[in-house]
């Protein structure tokens, strides 16, 4: 029998009829995924309005969450897909990161009960933060840069949001780890930023290979970005290989990055963790940043170095180096003293003051170093306070004494105790220039100690030259000053009994010209000449003085007594123009002969200064009169042989020179031999400037004087100008105080004067052509020449800026393949050309167009054609601003009333524009898949 045949319509219906239940299902389920998707849009609209309701959105977020029905994978595909949307979006705009936090913060709380759902902190990260790290993390490598900037930023923000004691999964960890140090290296700043910032808590600073803590240490030394440097430097654990590094970042070339390592000392570092050296360094580069931000930032730090020793300067001083950083631990002193009450700052050292002075067994470096500051801020404002820690000028006298005289019995085998003693003794000579000297009986009393000092005791050369600058102070009259010192002299150099007067016509043959002697008495004339006024080649004690001691030493052996010497000899040229047109050769000859460099130094000052006070025409014009004399000579010599021929040739002589006549010049007039003349001996001059300025040794020097020279127009030359530009941007002269100088001089040279901007105009394109054509070994090369031309172009105004302009233009046609024509061609478009000339703006305008049609890289000619229509712009407006002119004459009034109608249209528009939501639906879905390398 054979099996029963089922019915095929049956089956067909019932079919049927679990499709249409299944389309049923699916439409139902479409309708709450929809709700569900419409009320999370809504909520996220909501936050990007602002921060007002951010809790009461997330906790409506959550209870969406807690009441869904579609499952875990349903809700955080809706909330990723409403999140792509703030992804794609680069710009830091208030509504995008005001999503994006509300999304970081909405994670770690997602899976938390209601009970902890209010917490301040978080500890743990749920399924839903676990997710959204993963997601993200699969995205950190999208060809998108916003997409990688937002998602870094989502990882760091999660990160931040969780509590300090906060713990994650070792895989998360892990993958976090990695993509975060693969983001450091981005080509973006913005997602350096971002990669820096979240790997701030993944570092560990006690593992001193610690992989997070080099790449911040090498992006603080190479990152190109000021604020990934600075990023970098507020988020580096502290340990002993990142300190150094965030103190050499005090010295970083922007603001911001220096006042972030000092915000980072004042939180993360103690003083005792530092070297002395390194305390030295902060508080040099913070005090002396030109930068009012930065220096407030180091202000701060000294607050709380005074605060960790409970506000005792004096013990502060002792963790400083007060005897080799005098200067500097002054203006820290006085920082200190702007921002504490004076009777605050003054208690440490009245605890240590009796009857108004420290005792003298108890005098240290560092509390007379503070007691001398206290004394200087408090003569002038507070003489109250004065008075309690500054004896009379007599007792202070005797004071200074007993010191001395106690410190001349310290044995020199006692290094330390003799170098502290060398400095108090110091300090206190520096103090009793603070005292009132008015009182007639106390300057008496301190003019019989300086000289008993002097004379008798045992003290340093530095203290020997503060003495004598006590001594002019007190001494009102200066030929007694100048006598008085010539008698100590004297006694010193000829030590004969009964001997009570200096006698200038008698000069022993048995003086003491020992190194020891000579010092002294060299110290003494230095500390003299520079304490008088007048002309030292006719006073005659100081013309013996100088012809007796000086000259004798400069021809000494003993390299400190020829240095001595030179000093006192240059000061004296300083006083006396005699002198220094005298001198000079011989100061040049120093300069090319000696081997010691302290004395090559101070010759090549000593040659500035003569210019600077001088002027080089003054050293010209001797010159000059020196050759005419000469010549006159010859020609009197040649005259005296035959008067016949003489008065033949006259007249022979006077017919040619009115044959010879040019129009406008009169040969009779000398002043064009002249001048001839003074340009041939600067340019001797200029040409040992230059020979200077390739000495390793005289180089920073020679740049420093050739800086002030230019600065105050004694010396104006184009080559030199382009030496000392490029002397500031050579990168082996980093770390160089000439480098400070240098910036100083160029930020301070631009001001309008026709002179220099002519010698910058001389300058410019040497200078960009030895960058150009610098040869591979140099370190020119390094330079970038677009920033030399930059600032040479700040330098200059007006008509300047247009003959640059012509002059680059055709540089550039001649060959512009060149590297020299690359270079200038990236420059052209920096020029300020902002009219002027008609005919040079309009040529300029041929040129750049010619230019034009020489390039073909897109982005050259892209900014080319930006600048040529900038200069178009100037040209069409002089004819663009006399049709306004007609216009406004004929119909003024018509033109007035439809302003008015444009702006009342304008204003209605204004009033009915919408603002669009940040999630508006997009044409098509979002996949951020497609931004993926």
């Amino acid at each position: 029998m054979a099996p029963k045949r089922k019915n095929p319509t049956k089956r067909r219906k019932k079919t049927d009829s679990t499709e249409a239940q299944d389309e049923q299902l699916k439409k139902e389920d479409s309708k709450s995924e929809s709700r569900l998707l419409s009320k999370m849009k809504s909520i996220m609209e909501s936050v990007q309005k602002g921060y007002t309701h951010q809790a009461k959105n997330i906790e409506k977020l959550w209870e969406l969450k807690q009441a869904n029905e579609e499952g875990e994978d349903v809700f955080f595909n809706h909330f990723w897909y409403l999140l792509q949307h703030a992804c794609l979006i680069s710009a830091r705009e208030p509504p995008t990161e005001r999503i994006i936090q509300f999304c970081c913060k909405f994670a770690i709380r997602a899976d938390l009960d209601r009970e902890s759902f209010t917490d301040a902190e978080v500890s743990q990260t749920g399924p839903f933060a676990v997710k959204l790290f993963s997601t993200a993390l699969k995205y950190h490598n999208a060809n998108n840069k916003a997409v990688r900037f937002r998602l870094c930023q989502i990882v760091n923000s999660i990160l931040t949001s969780l509590g300090g004691d906060a713990e994650i999964d070792e895989d998360l960890f892990n993958k976090i780890y990695t993509c975060m140090l693969e983001r450091l290296k981005d080509k973006v700043p913005g997602v350096r930023v971002q990669a820096v910032n979240t790997l701030n808590r993944l570092q560990d600073p006690s593992d001193p290979e610690c992989p997070v803590i080099k790449g911040y240490l090498t992006i603080m030394k190479t990152d190109g970005v000021a604020e990934v440097r600075r990023a970098a430097v507020k988020a580096i654990a502290v340990n002993s290989k990142s300190l150094l590094p965030i103190i050499e970042r005090t010295r970083d070339t922007n603001p911001g990055v220096r006042r972030a390592a000092y915000e980072v000392l004042v939180e993360k570092i103690s003083i005792r963790a530092m070297k002395i050296s390194y305390r030295m360094k902060v508080l040099e580069s913070g005090l002396r940043d030109r930068n009012e931000g930065v220096k407030q930032a180091c202000v701060s730090l000294i607050k709380k170095w005074v605060s960790y020793y409970n506000n005792d300067i004096i013990k502060l001083l002792t963790a400083l180096d007060v005897e080799g950083k005098v200067d500097l631990c002054g203006e820290v002193v006085t920082e200190i003293l702007s921002h504490v009450h004076v009777d605050s700052a003054i208690e440490c050292l009245l605890s240590r003051i009796e009857n108004k002075v420290i005792p003298t067994d108890q005098l240290t470096c560092e509390n007379v170093f503070y007691w001398r500051c206290i004394v200087a801020h408090t003569s002038t404002n507070q003489p109250e306070i004065y008075e309690q820690i500054m004896p009379t000028l007599s007792e202070y006298s005797q004071y200074l004494k007993d010191y001395v005289v106690k410190a001349s019995a310290i044995s020199s085998e006692d290094y330390d105790a003799h170098y502290q003693a060398s400095y108090v003794i110091q300090e206190l000579i520096k103090m009793a220039k603070l005292a009132d000297m008015s009182d007639e009986a106390g300057r008496k009393n301190l003019i019989a100690v300086t000289k008993f000092i002097i004379c008798e005791a045992e003290i340093t050369v530095q203290s020997i030259e503060r003495l004598v600058e006590l001594y002019c102070l007190a001494e009102v009259n200066e030929q007694t000053r100048i006598k008085t010192v010539a008698e100590i002299i004297n006694d010193i150099r000829n030590p004969l009994e009964g001997a009570t007067q200096f006698n200038l016509d008698q000069i022993e043959s048995c003086e003491k010209n020992d190194p020891v002697t000579m010092i002294r008495c060299l110290t003494m004339v230095s500390g003299l000449i520079q304490g008088v006024k007048c002309d030292v080649a006719f006073d005659p004690t100081l013309s013996v003085l100088l012809d007796d001691l000086v000259m004798t030493g400069v021809v000494s052996h003993n390299e400190i007594v020829r240095h001595l010497s030179i000093k006192a000899l240059g000061l004296s040229c300083i006083l006396s123009k005699t002198l220094a047109k005298k001198y000079l050769v011989l100061f040049l000859q120093i300069v090319m002969v000696d081997n010691y460099a302290e004395i090559l130094e101070t010759s090549l000052k000593v040659i500035f200064d003569l210019f600077l006070v001088f002027g080089i025409e003054a050293f010209a014009e001797d010159d000059n009169e020196e050759k005419k004399k000469e010549k006159n000579e010859d020609t009197m010599s040649e005259n005296s042989q035959d008067t016949l021929i003489n008065n033949s040739q006259e007249d022979i002589l006077s017919s040619k020179l009115e044959n010879t006549k040019i129009d406008g010049e009169d040969p009779e007039n000398p002043l064009e031999s002249v001048n001839k003349e003074k340009d041939t001996f600067s340019d001797r001059i200029i040409a040992r400037f230059k020979e200077f300025l390739d000495d390793e040794v005289l180089r920073s020097v020679a740049a420093e004087g050739i800086a002030k020279l230019m600065y105050n127009r004694r010396l104006v030359d184009a080559q030199l100008f382009s030496r000392l530009l490029l002397l500031w941007y050579n990168p082996t002269t980093e770390g160089d105080p000439l480098r400070h100088c240098l910036g100083m001089f160029f930020s301070t040279l631009g001001g309008g004067n026709e002179e220099l901007m002519e010698v910058v105009e001389q300058a410019f394109f040497p200078t960009l052509a030895t960058i150009c054509d610098a040869p591979h070994t140099s370190p020119l090369l390094e330079i970038n020449p677009a920033n030399v031309a930059e600032l040479m172009l700040s330098l200059l105004r007006g008509r300047h800026h247009e003959q640059i302009a012509i002059k680059m233009c055709n540089e550039i046609l001649i060959s512009p393949t060149s590297p020299y024509g690359r270079c200038l061609i990236k420059v052209l478009p920096h020029c300020g050309v902002v009219g002027g000339d008609q005919a040079n703006l309009k040529l300029i305008h041929s040129l750049v167009e010619q230019i034009i049609e020489e390039v073909d890289h897109v982005s050259t000619k892209r900014s080319l054609t930006s600048f040529s229509i900038r200069i178009n712009s100037f040209i069409t407006r002089p004819a663009e601003e006399e049709e306004d002119k007609e216009n406004q004459e004929n119909g003024g009034e018509s033109k007035e009333n439809e302003d008015k109608l444009s702006q009342s249209t304008q204003g209605s528009e204004r009033s009915i524009t919408k603002r669009k939501a940040l999630f508006a639906t997009p044409s098509q879905p979002l996949d951020l898949l497609d931004t993926i390398t």
